[in-house]
């Protein structure tokens, strides 16, 4: 499977936007077969408040003491080129964030698939941590990253830090226009382009919007796998209970998270919605499998699932989304409405404690319990 898309996929672009699950998002995909609630109460955009959404929070929400922000976008009207991208390309509508927590542990997991931090912590420790980038980078692939301000999250990873392929996230509309990207991109934004609670969504969704259109217009469309995530639940509420993987030890479900959007597309991606359980891990894993990369050494990783097959090397292309600014038009609803596919089984492997982090030389770090939370009486299960 990765050496037959790998013919085809010359490119893997990451795009990693903030806070949303997929119910608070896509209500506009109900009628098309989407697993999403669509009655809740219209948000306001701008979004008055950032909701709290770190691991007390998702404790709150996971335990039934909080529903989170029980709210949802006007996916039609405020979110149109997400629904367009939703419909024309794959939605996986079961993945996760990587842990129940906020910002810096999901970004680490879609960088690297590991955190050593439940919490967004102050400064910019580094760890000398295996990652994608750096995958790519000792294996002969091109990479680079477009983080936000001060780097965040790449400036985290000793490999990385410094490196010539970090550069500013302002550089990758000229880059992508002038066609000089290379296989491995992924691609941050600064508020309030990040979608990032109090920001404009639509102002966000925009600037996802150009970054694609500037590789379609420099002719990569065919070549191009786009990936496009949210690194946390960001405080909003989600209708769909999700699997235990890993718990931390005060017996609380730690991984999966919240279930987060997950849009696959590009040229050579099959359309349809996908009901599988996967997580942020999932994402550096596809792009291993689609690079024809070697394994990572982090197990979360490794062991995740892939989603290389939503790539179909022998399919006729698909047709390239509107350029940017032009009109949209949302293919009409099916009448009557789509039921939903039924939520896949959890994975069969029991719930494991969260393991220690990997280093690149081998050695460990403690697995990450700097949140602690009430102490729960057993480990959680998917019974």
């Amino acid at each position: 499977m990765p050496g037959a898309s790998a013919a085809v996929v010359k490119r893997v672009l990451i795009m990693v936007q903030e806070n949303h699950t997929v119910d608070s998002y896509f209500r506009g995909l109900a009628p098309y077969g989407g697993n999403v609630a669509s009655d809740w109460p219209i948000a306001q955009n701008p979004p008055p408040r950032d909701p709290p959404h770190d691991r007390t929070a998702y404790f709150k929400w996971l335990t039934g003491a909080s529903t989170g922000e029980h709210v949802q976008f006007d996916t039609i009207n405020l979110l149109p080129y997400y629904l367009v991208m939703a419909l024309s390309g794959a939605f996986v509508e079961n993945h996760c964030a990587g842990f129940g927590t906020n910002s810096t542990a999901n970004h680490l997991i879609i960088v690297g698939g590991q955190s050593p931090t439940l919490k967004n912590p102050s400064g910019t420790p580094q760890w000398d941590m295996p990652s994608l980038l750096g995958l790519a980078g000792d294996n002969g692939v091109r990479w680079r990253a477009y983080p936000a301000s001060g780097n965040y999250p790449v400036a985290y990873y000793t490999q990385l830090s410094g490196s010539v392929n970090v550069v500013s996230t302002s550089q990758f509309l000229s880059d992508a226009h002038a066609g000089s990207l290379p296989e491995l991109v992924m691609l941050w934004h600064n508020a309030p382009l990040d979608e990032h609670p109090t920001a404009d969504v639509t102002r966000g969704m925009n600037a996802i919007w150009q970054a694609v259109d500037a590789v379609v217009q420099s002719g990569g469309w065919d070549e191009t796998v786009f990936m496009l995530t949210w690194d946390d639940w960001g405080g909003y509420d989600d209708h769909v209970k999700t699997p235990v993987l890993e718990y931390t030890p005060d017996n609380v479900q730690l991984a999966y998270g919240p279930r987060i959007p997950l849009l696959v597309f590009g040229g050579q991606v099959k359309p349809g919605i996908d009901s599988r359980w996967c997580g942020h891990a999932s994402i550096p894993k596809t792009a291993i499998d689609l690079l024809g990369l070697p394994a990572l050494g982090v197990p979360r990783v490794d062991h995740a699932p892939s989603l290389a097959d939503l790539i179909d090397p022998t399919q006729t292309p698909t047709a390239a989304p509107p350029a940017y600014g032009s009109t949209l038009t949302i293919p009409p609803a099916p009448s009557p409405p789509i039921n939903p596919h039924p939520l896949p089984p959890p994975p069969p492997t029991p719930p494991q404690p969260v393991s220690s982090v990997i280093l690149r030389d081998g050695t460990t770090l403690p697995p990450p319990n700097d949140a602690p939370l009430p102490q729960q009486p057993a480990p959680p299960t998917n019974a």
